[in-house]
């Protein structure tokens, strides 16, 4: 059936993050699954350099989304593209991955009589003529479905699909995670006894890394946590001005993007999630599948996978004092620590094992080419 259609796959995104992270191992097993696709990004990303020599690749320089002329020239292209894949006989699916770019995107599809799919990965208010453009939604949480219902988008036209992860890189066999632990530690600087938060996501106002900051402030000198914060972004100069406005100097390493957060997750205690909202967090993922326990805000999908107790700690987003509680709970119970890591890793692994991905989003392409 794979042969039938090849999916031209759009992400206009520059950044590196929890969604192109996704696009590429999403791609790399339809690949293994025989699914034959194309990749629409941006020139010169992440993703793109990622991709190159993987899959069939075409960049293009969208500066905005108000780029006509570059739209014009993806319009052609893929009007070119369609007519060259029809005369070998093959349908024609477009998957929208990005919020960035998806209107025009599924415009230009439309106007060319194509099936769209919409892949939604936030949980925030979608645009009402998505209802017409978008064959079928792709929500990564419930959360984010939500906001597919509330503009009319019917269930046979929505499906929910759970982000995935890579169980196997981030597990670390247990005969060898106190050597692992040590290295990681020695590689950051870290004393053995230092107890230490992890946060990974892109520096950005949404992620609420300024309420970490703040949290870590009201610990007495005694009590408080070291913080490796990986990641960059624009609000990068401006958390480091407020690690040094509240005394945190020694406190806090700003560790900038790393392509592998491994060692990072490996030389923590817990992962926090600040964000002030969240379609569902690959990172949470990634640090619950590496055997760390989590603690995030309650926001969008978070709930869906850290249940408060079982597979993680909630606390009220935007509230310093309730991540305060939250670290000062996990830190002083060992059996806690140890339950909702053992639980975590069993969750992810039953619901969250990027080997899913492929087989279903394939699924809804059979179902949409078949519409």
């Amino acid at each position: 059936m794979s042969e039938e259609f090849v999916v031209v796959h759009t992400e206009w995104g520059r950044h590196w993050s929890g969604g192109t992270q996704q696009v590429a191992l999403l791609l790399e097993g339809l690949a293994q699954r025989g699914v034959r696709g194309c990749l629409v990004c941006q020139e010169g990303s992440m993703l793109a350099e990622r991709m190159q020599g993987k899959v069939a690749l075409k960049t293009f320089n969208l500066r905005g989304e108000h780029d006509l002329f570059t739209w014009r020239k993806f319009a052609q292209w893929l009007k070119v593209f369609k007519e060259r894949q029809e005369s070998l006989g093959h349908k024609l699916l477009v998957h929208v991955h990005s919020r960035k770019g998806a209107l025009p995107t599924l415009l230009i599809a439309k106007r060319l009589k194509l099936k769209t799919v919409l892949h939604w990965r936030v949980a925030a208010p979608m645009p009402s003529i998505v209802r017409r453009l978008a064959d079928v939604v792709i929500a990564i949480s419930n959360s984010a479905a939500e906001q597919a219902r509330k503009i009319g988008i019917p269930e046979d036209r929505l499906v929910v699909i759970y982000s995935g992860v890579d169980i196997d890189r981030f597990t670390v066999p247990l005969g060898v995670r106190a050597e692992t632990r040590e290295i990681a530690r020695t590689q950051f600087g870290i004393a053995k006894d230092d107890f230490v938060v992890v946060a990974v996501g892109r520096l950005v106002p949404l992620k609420g890394y300024d309420l970490l900051l703040e949290t870590l402030a009201l610990f007495p000198l005694n009590e408080r946590p070291k913080v490796l914060l990986v990641g960059d972004g624009e609000e990068r100069p401006n958390l480091e001005r407020l690690a040094t406005k509240l005394g945190l100097e020694g406190w806090v390493q700003f560790l900038g993007f790393l392509s592998d957060i491994r060692l990072a997750l490996f030389a923590a205690d817990v992962f926090v999630q600040p964000s002030r909202n969240e379609g569902l967090g690959v990172a949470i993922l990634e640090a619950m599948a590496s055997g760390l326990p989590v603690i995030a805000s309650r926001v969008g999908g978070i709930p869906e996978i850290v249940r408060d107790g079982e597979t993680g700690l909630l606390f009220t987003p935007n509230d310093p004092f309730s991540l305060k509680e939250a670290l000062t709970r996990i830190r002083r119970d060992e059996d806690l620590r140890h339950k909702i890591s053992k639980r975590a890793q069993e969750w992810v692994a039953e619901h969250h094992d990027i080997r899913l991905l492929p087989v279903r989003v394939h699924e809804t392409y059979l179902r949409v080419s078949k519409g």
